[in-house]
């Protein structure tokens, strides 16, 4: 029997199948011992075809056997589920692509049900199919066309605005007593955001105060759809929370993309070619430029997904370009281009964004890497903090990568004041980790040679010198505030705020 008749049927067949005295068995006849099961429809069509002959479709996150089996004790058959897709079939697709995370819809196209959601929403477009959406279209007898299409909402999630964003980073800034504290996601899997979200609290015991992620980091440019909108979605709810999300990118090197990130930008070791291969890369039609467009393409639809759902976003492409490790840095083998070089990119990045996609959710962060090379000096591997400035009608704000070896080597001939000073501009710690000799070599050593207190004592020591930031997001995995130990202990000093003191100055603006 089903799972609800079987426990009746055994303890019947217990009780009046079996003689023991006789010891023998015997199976009566009669409606007393059969069970029949009244489902909720005698039938069901889409377009006139019975939907006993469907199959399960699954292009989401959800348990597609789970749905099967639900619908199948609906109408008394069992429903089957399918890996490829078969134009001569007819199927319930689940379509776990919707961008716009509150939405849902149930839709009759071609023969087939879509059921479409977000990973926030399609459970509920699914629950809603096999309740109210049946019910109320038949008694026992059901059939679907086109003009039964079903659009619903659970709810848009309420957010802030770039603008109160905004607002908030200066308030901050111009707090040299506070500083909000984040970490940034590493992984690919579904749940990579909301992992990093429960390390952080489960370490601190709060939120942290700003996210961080970078699309190479996502694998967004090879993710399946339904995984980026798992992305997408867990961002959403934690922006709703009052948390802040920052977005780097680590772009393929358009000469050799299996060297990643990494690498020269082109063959040749000389000034000329550098500076011709920088200048093709933003020159429409080459070959550099067009590879760099399928890139930006792909980040730009996922920052314009978050700008559908209200998500403001503090983005800082080019990070670290005034060194010499990443293709698009501006020193390569001790050949140093001119600034305007990757001035010039950054430039082509928002015309790119701000013009063809229209994106307006976006404060552009500057973020090089902390130098003391302060004069500019060329070849020497990392140029100064100023030195690729795009312009204030470029940034709305900026910050310094700064991994420490335990000296404050943001300090170092004044790197960091050199930069916000020229800029004016909000500034923040965008990358912070230990190196050198405080970095451990495994994890569980760590919080023995620099942990969370000690970074908390240095920025104590900023703070009393006067520095301002506006976050110190630490670059997550071995960098990160878990790994580094004692974060609880840092989290409730008066200094480091998470997501709920941020979220109180949000909700202050609303």
């Amino acid at each position: 029997g089903s799972e609800e008749a079987l426990a009746t049927a055994v303890e019947l067949f217990i009780t009046k199948c079996i003689d023991t005295k006789k010891k023998t068995i015997s199976v009566p006849t009669g409606d007393g011992y059969m069970y029949k099961q009244e489902y909720a429809y005698d039938k069901i069509t889409v377009d006139g075809v019975n939907i006993v002959s469907f199959t399960v479709s699954n292009n989401s996150l959800e348990d597609s056997d789970a749905f099967a089996a639900r619908l199948g004790e609906l109408i008394g058959t069992k429903i089957g589920g399918i890996g490829q897709y078969n134009k001569d079939k007819h199927y319930i697709i689940l379509d776990g692509t919707e961008t716009v995370t509150h939405k849902y819809s149930i839709s009759i196209e071609n023969g087939n049900i879509i059921i479409k959601g977000s990973a926030n929403s399609l459970p509920i477009a699914m629950e809603t199919f096999l309740g109210s959406y049946l019910s109320e279209r038949g008694s026992k007898t059901v059939e679907l066309t086109s003009g039964d299409n079903f659009e619903g909402s659970i709810g848009k999630k309420e957010t802030y605005t770039k603008e109160q964003l905004m607002t908030v980073i200066e308030q901050v800034y111009n707090d040299p007593n506070k500083i909000i504290i984040g970490e940034q996601v590493q992984g690919k899997q579904a749940t990579v955001v909301g992992d990093c979200i429960t390390k952080f609290k489960d370490a601190t015991g709060e939120m942290p105060g700003i996210m961080g992620v970078d699309f190479d980091g996502l694998g967004l440019m090879d993710a399946e759809d339904k995984l980026v909108n798992s992305y997408i979605c867990d961002i959403v709810n934690y922006v709703a929370g009052g948390g802040m999300l920052t977005i780097s990118a680590h772009w393929d090197n358009p000469s050799d993309p299996s060297k990643r990130v990494r690498g020269n930008f082109g063959t040749a070791n000389t000034l000329e070619d550098y500076e011709k291969n920088f200048t093709d890369l933003i020159t429409e039609g080459t070959e550099y430029n067009e590879f760099f467009k399928k890139e930006l393409d792909v980040n730009a639809r996922f920052l314009k997904a978050l700008e559908e759902n209200g998500v403001p976003v503090i983005w800082r492409p080019l990070h670290e370009a005034n060194g010499n490790w990443f293709w698009f840095c501006t020193t390569q083998q001790k050949i140093t281009l001119d600034s305007k070089y990757l001035v010039d990119v950054w430039h082509y990045i928002y015309d790119y964004f701000t013009n063809k996609w229209g994106l307006t959710n976006l404060l552009w962060c500057y973020g090089p890497n902390v130098s003391g090379n302060v004069a500019d000096t060329p070849g020497s591997g990392t140029m100064s903090t100023t030195y690729l400035y795009p312009g204030d009608d470029y940034c709305d704000m900026v910050g310094v990568d700064w991994y420490s070896s335990g000296n404050l080597e943001i300090t170092n001939n004044y790197n960091y004041r050199q930069l916000t000073g020229l800029a004016d501009k909000p500034g923040a710690i965008t990358e912070f980790g230990a190196a050198g000799s405080i970095l451990a070599e495994s994890i569980e050593k760590q919080p023995e040679l620099y942990n969370c207190m000690d970074l908390y004592e240095d920025l104590l020591e900023l703070s009393e010198d006067e520095y301002s930031f506006v976050y110190l997001l630490t670059w997550g995995a071995r960098w990160g505030v878990p790994a580094m130990g004692r974060g609880d202990e840092m989290m409730q000093t008066d200094l480091c705020i998470g997501q709920a003191e941020v979220k109180a100055m949000l909700d202050a603006l609303k």
